[in-house]
């Protein structure tokens, strides 16, 4: 059992006192989770890192558990692989205190929609792995060509035969033989690639699909016409992370008189306002770190595919750089370095 093979892990560190505590899916309702600190063996009964659900990104709870000072005991946190790429970002944004934290992922085979579970129970993690349901995950699950991290100490290996764990570093080495815990030297990937290549043929589908509908202004615009300027989006996004957001600050706040020389200008003026630009704002802001784990989609209330749009979006200009969010420790943020040469024509 994939779930249980994961959990076993957990439960040696604590009981060995390992880590102090596990950062863990765990079901708080039949038709819900959360991202949980457990910091006692028996809680992770109802703990399931594999179940198909998708509360928000776990590296916002990585971010509030060390922000002030990381813990002096070390934590095991186990992570999607977009959690765990949003986490490298956080790091290099000076946002995560990269101590005492020992860091799992694990081939991810998508998450459902959370709106499928109203009222309706969570699939545990092996059903949901031992059956086929691309058709079921949310489309930037389906267009996720990037469904497995070595960015992590330690790599549970769950699309190939055996489902093995790896460790990807020395932490994750002297960690899994601390816990007698077997693991590859070797990192298969004949299963994965044939996966990764089938999604990101779905990538290209979606792609087409968006630069139809939603390329330029004005498809951009009816879009996002439903969009009631709630900022629920920006406040799952893992990556926005200004201390204060222009977008909620007084800087758009006018007299009446504004508001109508507005108007007069554009011949009516809608509200909210500023929807576009709060958007377009956002979106070259945190375009170069976004992971597209879908968090601003999930919080959307009008079903407005932003996650999508930003994925595609995103996925473009980090091009242009040649980065992608997430992928290595060691890759410069595009916008701390300077290449005169980096956006000419190619």
């Amino acid at each position: 059992m994939f779930s249980e093979k994961i959990i076993d892990i957990a439960r040696k560190a604590l009981e060995k006192g390992e880590v102090g505590g596990v950062v863990m899916l765990r079901k708080t309702a039949p038709d819900a989770a959360t991202h949980t600190l457990i910091s006692k063996p028996e809680m992770l009964d109802d703990a399931d890192p594999l179940m198909p659900y998708f509360p928000g990104n776990g590296a916002n709870f990585i971010r509030k558990l060390t922000k002030l000072a990381p813990p002096d005991k070390k934590i095991l946190a186990v992570l999607r692989p977009c959690e765990m790429r949003a986490t490298v970002e956080l790091v290099k944004l000076a946002q995560i205190q990269n101590e005492n934290i020992i860091y799992l992922t694990f081939d991810c085979a998508g998450t459902i929609p959370r709106k499928e579970f109203q009222n309706a129970e969570i699939p545990d993690g092996d059903t949901f792995y031992g059956g086929d349901n691309f058709e079921k995950i949310r489309p930037v699950c389906q267009s996720c060509d990037i469904s497995r991290a070595d960015t992590a100490d330690i790599g549970f290996l769950a699309f190939e035969d055996g489902a093995p764990f790896v460790a990807y570093t020395d932490a994750g080495k002297e960690f899994l033989n601390n816990l007698d815990v077997e693991f590859s030297e070797d990192i298969p990937a004949a299963k994965y690639g044939a996966i990764a290549e089938k999604r990101a043929e779905s990538k290209k589908e979606l792609y087409a699909k968006l630069d139809e509908q939603s390329a330029g202004l004005d498809n951009l615009m009816n879009t996002f016409s439903h969009c009631i300027n709630c900022h629920n989006c920006m406040t799952n996004c893992p990556i926005c992370i200004c201390r204060e957001c222009f977008f909620e600050s007084e800087a758009l706040d006018f007299e009446g008189d504004a508001f109508l020389e507005l108007a007069e200008r554009k011949g009516a003026l809608r509200a909210p306002t500023d929807v576009m630009l709060f958007h377009l704002g956002r979106m070259t802001h945190m375009a170069t770190s976004c992971v597209a784990c879908g968090a601003c989609g999930e919080a959307c209330p009008e079903d407005i595919p932003v996650e999508q749009i930003f994925k595609w979006v995103s996925e473009n200009v980090q091009s242009q750089f040649e980065y992608v969010a997430g992928r290595k420790w060691d890759e410069e943020l595009p916008l701390k370095t300077f290449r005169e040469e980096e956006l000419e024509p190619r």
